[in-house]
C-alpha cells in the first residue's frame, strides 16, 4: 500500500515566516513547525534569510552538504585558504567534509539544502579578526542600468515599484543618491506582498527618507521592456514603475542605507544630475507635470 507525505507551498511559506530554517526530512531532536519525515540518511529543508545574516564558522566532520540556490545571493569563505565563493539563484554546490567555512547572505536569500547523513557533526572553528570583519560586511548589490541596449541581458524578473516626485514649497524636488550605482533618483521602492502600490509608495518614503508624505496624483506609468536593470546577485529586472506626485510635510530627511546622500533640486535643474537614462525620461515628465500640468500620453 502506497503512502504520500507532503507539505504544500502555503504551509512552507507560513513556517518560514517564523523561522529561518525549516526541515522537511531528517533525524532531528528538536520539534519543527512542520511535522518532518524521519530519516537517518538525509536532512532536507530550506534556509530563508529574512535579513542580512552570517553563519558562524564551522565544518562537518562526516556529512556532505548539498545546496541549491532558490533565490538571492550568498557568499562563503574557506577558513583555511581564504578563498571566497559566491552563489546566486539557480546555482548548485556541495560542501565536502572537513571544509571549514563561514557564510553570509543577502536578505531574501533562500537555499534548499540536503545533508547526508543526518547527524550532528558540526564543529565550530576559531576565526581571525580578518574573517570576523569579512562576516560583518554586508553584501552590497551593484546595479547596472540598460536603456535600449541590444547587449542588455535578458530580463528574468518583473517587480512593480513606486517612485514619488516630492516637491517642497520652494518648487524643489527631493532626489536621493543610490548606494548601489551612485546615480541620483526619486525616492521609492518595490511592492511587497499584501500592499497596494499607493501603500508601497508611502512605506518606501517613510523607510527611505524617514518622513511622512501625501500623495496627490499619478504622473506616469513606466513599463518599457527595453529598459532593464541588472543586479550583481543575478536578477535582471524589466522596468515597471508608477511615479506619484507627492507633497512632503517636513524637509528633515533621515536616509536609510540604500542611499548615500540627498538634495533638494530646483525642478528646472533636475536633469543636470548624474542619472540613469530611464530616470531622465521620468524627470522630464515630472518637469512637464509641475510646470505645464501635462502628463505623458504614451
Amino acid at each position: 500500500m502506497g503512502l504520500f507525505r507532503s507539505f504544500n507551498n502555503e504551509e512552507i511559506r507560513n513556517s518560514l515566516k517564523e523561522v529561518t530554517r525549516q526541515y522537511f526530512v531528517g533525524n532531528l531532536k528538536k520539534s519543527q513547525i512542520l511535522d518532518f519525515i524521519f530519516d537517518e540518511k538525509l536532512e532536507i529543508g530550506i534556509t530563508s534569510y529574512h535579513s542580512f545574516q552570517s553563519e558562524p564558522a564551522h565544518y562537518h566532520s562526516i556529512a556532505v552538504e548539498y545546496q541549491f540556490m532558490l533565490s538571492g545571493w550568498t557568499q562563503y569563505i574557506d577558513i583555511d585558504t581564504g578563498i571566497t565563493y559566491e552563489y546566486k539563484k539557480g546555482d548548485f554546490f556541495a560542501i565536502m567534509p572537513n571544509t571549514s567555512y563561514a557564510q553570509k547572505s543577502k536578505p531574501g536569500t533562500e537555499i534548499l539544502f540536503i545533508k547526508a547523513p543526518s547527524i550532528n557533526d558540526k564543529e565550530l572553528v576559531k576565526i581571525t579578526p580578518e574573517i570576523t570583519q569579512w562576516l560583518s560586511r554586508k553584501l552590497k548589490t551593484a546595479r547596472t542600468d540598460f536603456f535600449y541596449d541590444p547587449n542588455a541581458p535578458k530580463a528574468n524578473s518583473i517587480r512593480p515599484a513606486a517612485a514619488v516626485a516630492l516637491k517642497n514649497d520652494k518648487n524643489e524636488l527631493l532626489m536621493v543618491q543610490r548606494a548601489d550605482s551612485g546615480k541620483w533618483t526619486m525616492p521609492g521602492g518595490t511592492l511587497d506582498y499584501g500592499e497596494s502600490l499607493h501603500e508601497c509608495a508611502l512605506r518606501e518614503i517613510q523607510e527611505e527618507c524617514g518622513c511622512p508624505v501625501t500623495l496627490n496624483d499619478i504622473i506616469g506609468t513606466y513599463t518599457d521592456p527595453n529598459i532593464r536593470v541588472a543586479y550583481s546577485d543575478g536578477e535582471v529586472r524589466q522596468e515597471f514603475t508608477i511615479v506619484y506626485a507627492g507633497q512632503i510635510s517636513s524637509e528633515l530627511i533621515v536616509l536609510d542605507d540604500e542611499s548615500t546622500d540627498y538634495k533638494w533640486v530646483p525642478i528646472s535643474d533636475l536633469t543636470k544630475l548624474p542619472l540613469a537614462e530611464s530616470q531622465q525620461k521620468r524627470l522630464l515628465d515630472v518637469f512637464n507635470y509641475y510646470t505645464k500640468g501635462n502628463k505623458p500620453t504614451y
